[in-house]
């Protein structure tokens, strides 16, 4: 496993000197002396951290730091800034830095230093991660939370629904308990690509009442971090369908973007314990 990448930058050999000393063998390391250089090679390397000085010639540090959090590429990647210059260097802590180190500095300060500011960034991230389920229907291809999934079975036999919409028009039993069938090719006007015993149920707990999703394919679930996912507010909610109320947002996938569902907007809660009031009687009959 490859080590994670700094950028160090100062533009004193001997400073850069001492951090490389105590840094390689835990972190892949590039280096940069002025603060133009340093934004070419954030730019290039994106690196996991960068440590920064404050005074250096052609560009000082506290403009590289207001550049890299500017630029939402790059605003993510902690900036620890190193220095003897300590109204300065805490004057910075509010532009964005993660934490200030003044020189002259001991071997277990940066190491600490470092560990703690990409700990916080890997924090930062996990908190803004969403466990994705993606799924196929009819050509079209979108995710849903994994939070609201109970499991994920082949399409079992189904008996007719006495009401509800065409799109939710049959049910089935799953241990004992009456489960309806909601089909998203209906819900979306397309056709299903897979036969019906080659579809797959997604079985959703919504707000206590279950609800089986009738897809053509189901990927293995993923973790994505913040940086993967645009949010409604941000792409809107224009342009997907049927399901534009439901969109939570937009996975980014190699060079093309999935649209992430809300499932609790595919159908009405009240729908759906009408549908289940009804089976009750008839399967006690």
């Amino acid at each position: 496993m490859s080590l994670p990448s700094l950028l160090l930058v100062d533009d004193s050999d001997a400073i850069l000197a001492l951090e490389r000393a105590i840094l390689s063998g835990h972190y892949a390391l590039n280096t940069a002396s002025n603060g133009r250089e340093a934004l070419e090679k954030v730019a290039r390397v994106q690196p996991a951290a960068i440590l920064l000085d404050l005074s250096m010639p052609e560009m000082d540090g506290d403009e590289v730091l207001k550049r890299v959090k500017a630029d939402p590429i790059t605003a993510d990647i902690p900036v620890i800034i190193i220095s003897s210059e300590t109204s300065r260097a805490e004057a910075c802590l509010a532009l964005g830095a993660e934490l200030f180190l003044s020189k002259p500095f001991r071997a277990d300060e940066l190491l600490s230093a470092v560990e703690n500011a990409l700990e916080n960034a890997r924090r930062r991230a996990r908190a803004g991660s969403l466990a994705l389920l993606r799924l196929a229907v009819g050509g079209l291809e979108f995710a849903i939370p994994l939070e609201g999934v109970r499991q994920v079975i082949l399409q079992p036999s189904t008996r007719p629904l006495p009401l509800g919409p065409g799109y939710i028009s049959e049910f089935f039993e799953l241990r004992g308990q009456p489960v309806c069938v909601l089909d998203l090719a209906r819900r979306l006007e397309v056709e299903h690509r897979e036969p019906v015993e080659e579809r797959k149920l997604v079985i959703l707990e919504l707000g206590g009442v279950q609800l089986a999703l009738s897809v053509d394919a189901v990927q293995d679930p993923e973790e994505y971090s913040a940086t993967d996912i645009e949010r409604r507010e941000r792409v809107g909610g224009v342009g997907h369908g049927e399901l534009r109320d439901a969109l939570m947002g937009m996975l980014r996938s190699g060079d093309r973007s999935v649209p992430i569902f809300d499932p609790k907007a595919f159908a009405t809660q009240e729908l759906l314990r009408e549908a289940v009031d009804v089976l009750r009687p008839a399967r006690s009959a």
